[in-house]
């Protein structure tokens, strides 16, 4: 229970900070009209303030959640739905959208929000009912989740070969290196695929997980807690549930479909049915 409205938001210092850096660009961009043709830059500045555009509609957004109901805000409006309006659910990706029973209204909070975990905890705590595990019992990973991994994989090898074969005139260690180097970084990528699991099932009191050459059945007595978590990178947030075991060690799981907040609720409703 919520004795007072929650709002997530991005902090005005990183949103002046983001401004301040397009700000500098343009500055540098304008200083170079005298020595280059001005026309050249046109498509550069609209390049620039798209992508400002983009960035600040994504960093204002904010989500405010209260007992009573779930509001996001952006640079373009305002949206809400008290909690019993919400009909159903849908997400890509790390995102989650609500809607109501007309349609005509959509909620959907952030990924980039600070406490965006809370938030979808929230949700499945307000409405968990959107989220039946008999509804959702075999969760895959979509179909980039499942084959991105692997086509950059083959990616890196091909390339390597390229090179490789590109230099068979005169074969040395320097044709060899870049093959052996981009195989290397090829055969990681197709490695991390091949360890995701590619799906997972709800049957009764165990969860069926599939990867692509085996599979194993988790007992939920062998799970400790089911979370979802994220780790920060130069590139934003990378999202994934964590299913930890008794021993600590921690299964990783992402890229499953609809989204990865839809399938963290489902397991997490159906550990908590489990032991209800």
């Amino acid at each position: 229970m919520l004795n007072e409205p929650r709002t997530y938001k991005n902090s005005p210092f990183q949103i002046g900070l983001i401004v301040l850096v397009f700000v500098i660009l343009g500055f540098g961009l304008a200083t170079t009209i005298g020595q280059t043709e001005y026309y050249l830059l046109i498509p550069i500045a609209g390049l620039v303030g798209v992508v400002l555009l983009i960035t600040l509609y994504s960093m204002t957004a904010t989500t405010t959640i209260s007992d009573s109901e779930i509001t996001s805000q952006t640079i373009l409006g305002k949206k809400s739905l008290v909690w019993n309006e919400i009909s159903r659910i849908s997400g890509r990706e790390n995102g989650i959208s609500l809607h109501n029973n007309f349609g005509d209204v959509t909620v959907s909070p952030r990924p980039n929000l600070p406490g965006y975990v809370e938030v979808v905890n929230w949700i499945g705590a307000k409405r968990p009912d959107l989220f039946n595990p008999m509804e959702y019992s075999v969760i895959s990973r979509s179909l980039q989740g499942m084959f991105l991994f692997p086509l950059i994989g083959f990616a890196f090898i091909g390339y390597g070969f390229f090179i490789f074969f590109s230099q068979a005139n005169n074969p040395s260690a320097d044709a060899f290196f870049p093959l052996l180097v981009f195989s290397i970084i090829g055969l990681v990528f197709m490695g991390m695929a091949f360890a995701s699991p590619q799906s997972i099932a709800i049957e009764g009191k165990s969860l069926l997980i599939k990867y692509f050459f085996s599979q194993k059945t988790l007992r939920a007595d062998e799970i400790a807690s089911i979370d979802l978590r994220y780790t920060q990178t130069r590139n934003g947030k990378n999202y994934f549930i964590a299913i930890t075991l008794p021993n600590k060690k921690v299964l990783r799981i992402s890229g499953l479909a609809p989204s990865l907040p839809i399938a963290y609720l489902v397991l997490k409703n159906w550990y908590k049915k489990i032991w209800d």
